[in-house]
């Protein structure tokens, strides 16, 4: 079946309104995703040793990884948006007051 032919009733991807809906939360998603990634940036070394900052050990591939996904893409995909909360907050006290995720916003990701 081509991408024509499915309803945008029934898939839910295709259905615009369905962007719209997410609007909300894109502003707490991209501020995650640039959070993820200036993380990235500090961490050179992948083990947080040579200057203290970055990812930690359970979290460097994961974090390089996502760091790796354009913005666009990680507001639409389903998944990498928690993901990239998640490493947001857990890493929250070295970003800058710009980047950070608040809490009210996160809760809007899992409606």
């Amino acid at each position: 079946m081509t991408k024509n032919a499915l309803s945008p009733h029934y898939y839910i991807s295709l259905n615009p309104k369905f962007l719209e809906a997410r609007s909300d939360a894109e502003a707490a998603i991209r501020r995650a995703q640039e959070a993820v990634i200036y993380l990235a940036s500090l961490d050179t070394d992948k083990a947080m040793i040579a200057n203290r900052a970055g990812f930690s050990k359970s979290g460097v591939s994961r974090g390089h990884n996502l760091a790796g996904w354009p913005t666009p893409i990680v507001v639409l995909n389903p998944f990498l948006p928690v993901l990239s909360v998640k490493l947001a907050r857990n890493f929250r006290r070295q970003l800058p007051p710009r980047l950070q995720v608040d809490q009210p916003d996160q809760d809007s990701l899992y409606l």
